[in-house]
């Protein structure tokens, strides 16, 4: 009981001193506080950067493997030259190849870029307006006897210059009112004719739901369209009967020089929509221009690669991939937490530095105090226990402090460092309470091994007692 008791006294004496300790020590664990905030909120900020990029992979032709194990051939021309073809053809994946490689627990999601040519009836196609010797010819829904004569060739050649069979008679199915093409997205960034500058929307808004579409300037000019206005569109086959209406929500202004026009073709035609409206039209034809697989982690790329090769994919594909863009995401939060642990580090070290000198000022200060105590019979390990107590109250208040003070500027400082991260709550995390905790807890125990080194070396002979036993 007197310990408790000539612990409150010398707290209330020694005003000035603890005041000191108390506001050393209210700083020191703030700042851990805060910096180990941030440390443990830049982490999971990191985490959820990588659970929203993941990794993005596109599947494309190992040609290295593909050249060593299928050479490409040399043939000798009429005219004595040389030309090296590669007689086998690798068949593309289609669109039902990419949605059963999609169904995977390795991706995360899929961006996919299709396209469709469209008919129509009501609608009037787009004048290119090139230069004589650029016009654009469209071949299709030609005869075969039409093919022969335009190309010049007989049937043989017609397949060899289409392909196959099967694309020779897809021409020849296409219907002779097909004015255009209709471009189907999973995802905004894949439109990179408008992140380019070719192409800029200039009224309105994006297709976000199936059935909404946006068209050019000249295209909507052509047709008198406006915002709101619907339009009826069919598939380019002749077997596509069935039309489907698209309501337009934004119209949008080409940028392409005359060159790129000419080589385009109906650029001013192409109707811009979501991929579920392509996919879900029941057009013929369509192509899958680009699908690229959004996969948890790079570490899922193998494994991949292995379940799609298994579901049917040729063995001379491969997925190209790259973590560039996947750490690139997450570089700056690492900094930041690195940065903001070497500052706990730091921070903890100077302070426990700092309580630990005016703790052994404290004992010099104090060693008259001491001798009495030890004379009127207190044992070493009260003496102990009564200034490990003043540390610790002191240390407690400390610490109930920092918390709300972390707790208050927490958030305002994450806000400006990390931004306004959604999904990541940047109130003050319980572990950086426990930590500070954890420090409170241990900076009187590094004290107090100081208090006794102090001792055995400067007071131990002034005031004549053997320290040896205390811990």
């Amino acid at each position: 009981m007197y310990i408790l008791k000539n612990l409150w006294k010398n707290l209330r004496r020694n005003k000035g001193r603890n005041f000191m300790v108390l506001m050393i020590a209210l700083l020191t664990l703030t700042s851990v506080t805060l910096s180990f905030s941030i440390k443990t909120i830049s982490d999971l900020a990191v985490t959820r950067y990588k659970n929203s990029f993941g990794v993005q992979a596109n599947i494309t032709v190992d040609w290295e493997k593909f050249n060593n194990e299928i050479p490409p051939v040399e043939r000798v021309n009429a005219d004595g030259s040389i030309s090296v073809e590669q007689n086998y053809e690798l068949p593309a994946p289609e669109l039902a190849d990419y949605l059963k490689y999609a169904d995977s627990a390795h991706v995360k999601r899929t961006l996919y870029d299709a396209s469709v040519a469209f008919a129509s009836d009501t609608l009037i196609p787009v004048p290119n307006n090139l230069r004589p010797g650029a016009e654009i010819v469209d071949i299709g829904g030609m005869t075969l006897d039409e093919l022969k004569k335009f190309f010049n060739e007989d049937e043989a050649g017609l397949k060899e210059i289409f392909g196959s069979t099967e694309e020779l008679q897809k021409v020849m199915d296409t219907k002779r009112n097909c004015i255009g093409t209709l471009w189907g997205f999973t995802d905004l960034s894949l439109l990179t004719d408008f992140t380019e500058g070719k192409r800029k929307l200039e009224q309105g808004e994006f297709p976000g739901e199936q059935g909404e579409c946006i068209v050019s300037t000249v295209f909507a000019k052509q047709n008198n369209l406006e915002i709101g206005d619907t339009i009826s569109v069919s598939g380019p086959n002749k077997a596509d009967t069935e039309e489907i209406t698209l309501k337009v929500t934004g119209i949008y202004a080409d940028y392409f020089s005359e060159a790129s026009a000419a080589e385009l073709g109906m650029i001013y035609a192409d109707v811009i929509t979501t991929f579920d409206t392509v996919m879900n039209s029941g057009f013929h034809d369509i192509s899958v221009n680009d699908a690229t697989f959004v996969l948890n982690t790079p570490d899922d790329a193998p494994l991949f690669l292995k379940e799609i090769h298994d579901k049917g994919l040729n063995e001379y594909y491969t997925l190209a991939y790259s973590t560039e863009d996947y750490e690139a995401n997450t570089k700056p939060l690492k900094n930041i937490s690195r940065i903001a642990k070497a500052f706990t580090l730091a921070a903890g070290v100077i302070g426990a530095a700092i309580l630990l000198l005016i703790s052994c000022f404290n004992i010099r200060e104090r060693k008259y105090e001491i001798g009495v105590l030890r004379a009127m019979g207190m044992k070493k390990a009260g003496v102990a226990k009564g200034m490990v107590y003043e540390t610790l109250i002191l240390m407690f208040i400390s610490f109930v402090l920092s918390v709300f003070l972390g707790g208050v500027i927490t958030k305002p400082m994450t806000a400006a460092l990390l931004g306004n991260l959604e999904g990541v709550n940047q109130t003050l995390p319980p572990v950086a309470i426990l930590f500070s905790a954890c420090l409170s807890y241990h900076w009187p125990s590094v004290c107090w091994r100081g208090f006794v080194l102090y001792l055995r070396l400067c007071v131990m002979n002034r005031c004549g007692f053997s320290w040896k036993g205390i811990r």
